[in-house]
């Protein structure tokens, strides 16, 4: 009884670990972006070095926000970075920091483009564009 009980909390400890280490965020080519999610409306440039920093300190996600014009960063768990959120209610979009830094190892410029397109928010470096991130509310 007591191995049946070990396997069974085994698993669910790995069952849990893997869902909490879902990689959020995908790299296309920038023109099947453009095409795909729309034109971009307004965005801010970035140095991958700061962005590179932000990463770091933001941890395993990242979420980004640039309505009010700058940059505002969160961790994965709402905490600020850089920048605040006006509110509990206001979107931010979240995403793999490792995703991240594969965009700007794929793309090979020394600075990224954060853009708001009609439904989303983009990152592109180069000829790639990182979409597929999850707006944090509703999917935190």
């Amino acid at each position: 009884m007591r191995t049946k009980v070990f396997y069974f909390v085994t698993i669910m400890f790995f069952s849990f670990n893997f869902l909490n280490a879902q990689v959020i965020g995908k790299i296309f080519d920038a023109d099947y972006a453009n095409k795909e999610f729309g034109e971009v409306k307004s965005y801010i440039e970035i140095s991958n070095d700061e962005l590179k920093n932000l990463c770091t300190e933001a941890g395993e996600y990242i979420m980004l926000n640039i309505d009010t014009g700058s940059l505002r960063v969160l961790d994965g768990k709402r905490t600020s970075v850089s920048g605040e959120a006006k509110s509990d209610k206001e979107v931010f979009y979240k995403m793999s920091t490792s995703q991240v830094l594969k965009l700007l190892e794929k793309g090979q410029k020394g600075t990224t483009r954060i853009e708001m397109r009609p439904e989303t928010l983009t990152l592109t470096n180069g000829n790639y564009t990182m979409d597929l991130t999850w707006p944090c509310p509703p999917d935190c």
